[in-house]
């Protein structure tokens, strides 16, 4: 088959609702929101003024508009607000933006910024776990159109939904042993179930989430072997991130809002702004409360 290969825009996330076959949703949005966060604050400052600037209101009453551009706009200021965050917490600034600078694994148990946390999960569980799914998925569907409507299908939510199952688990976890065994497993692959086209079968489907989350469970071991925390609040909040990180939209996806975006806007780090969290908080409600 054909070389996977991987767009900017995704990983940037610059298209609500990616679908990205070349990566299957596992590089979506955080490799670009942790690269800004690694970069100089100007940078982000910049972006967060284009942002505001973009905000849409009412013509008559000058009122915030309730709409989709605003939802997103006053999502990606909340991201731009972890982003600063991340950067705060990070051991060092760095001027070449183009990539986050790469995290030491050799003694995970010392890694201690969130900056650092949310970039060992994404790599070990999302981006170190994919050129072995995609192969897998190559050799199961043995049809290169078939198997690119497949990782598509992955990038629909898949991600992020398995990231808000591991959130849930760890919510109610006290032994990283416990995260491990077998009705967490499955707890997983129901979650991911649902995010699957129905134009893709049942049988390949089942398949598919078992590659994915046996690759992402081998992940999880090594981390844990690496003694790297899996369980308590900061790992909790690292998870939060990457996952409102990794959706390619929130607003179809209540679950992410649920256990990520709105955890976030209430930690006590106070990692997203008072007006920044008025909106998200106003827009959100109005349209989960739509009739």
């Amino acid at each position: 088959m054909a070389g996977n290969t991987h767009r900017a825009n995704c990983a940037n996330a610059q298209r609500p609702g990616c679908e990205c076959s070349g990566c299957g949703g596992s590089l979506h949005g955080w490799r670009g929101w942790t690269t800004l966060a690694a970069g100089p604050r100007q940078v982000r400052d910049e972006l967060r003024r284009e942002l505001e600037h973009g905000v849409k209101t009412d013509r008559r009453s000058g009122s915030l508009s309730f709409n989709a551009h605003n939802r997103r706009t006053y999502l990606n200021l909340a991201r731009l607000d972890i982003a600063d965050h991340l950067w705060t917490t990070g051991p060092r600034p760095v001027l070449d933006v183009r990539m986050p600078p790469d995290v030491d694994t050799a003694d995970l148990a010392s890694v201690s910024s969130d900056f650092d946390r949310v970039n060992v999960f994404a790599k070990a569980i999302m981006e170190d776990t994919w050129d072995e799914i995609s192969i897998e998925i190559d050799n199961l569907v043995q049809n290169e159109p078939n198997a690119r409507e497949v990782k598509k299908s992955l990038a629909n939510h898949a991600w992020c939904g398995l990231l808000v199952a591991l959130i849930q688990l760890i919510e109610k976890t006290n032994k990283a042993i416990d995260l491990l065994s077998d009705a967490a497993r499955q707890f997983v692959k129901n979650a991911l179930s649902q995010h699957f086209k129905s134009g893709i079968s049942r049988l390949v489907a089942d398949a598919v989430i078992s590659i994915v989350v046996d690759k992402v469970w081998s992940a999880l071991k090594r981390l844990l072997e690496a003694h790297f925390p899996l369980l308590g609040a900061d790992t909790l909040r690292v998870l939060r991130i990457l996952t409102v990180y990794t959706c390619p939209s929130v607003e179809q996806h209540p679950d992410v809002y649920k256990h990520a975006v709105e955890p976030l806007m209430g930690d006590t780090h106070e990692i997203i702004g008072e007006e920044v969290k008025t909106q998200v908080s106003a827009l959100f409600a109005a349209w989960w409360g739509r009739a």
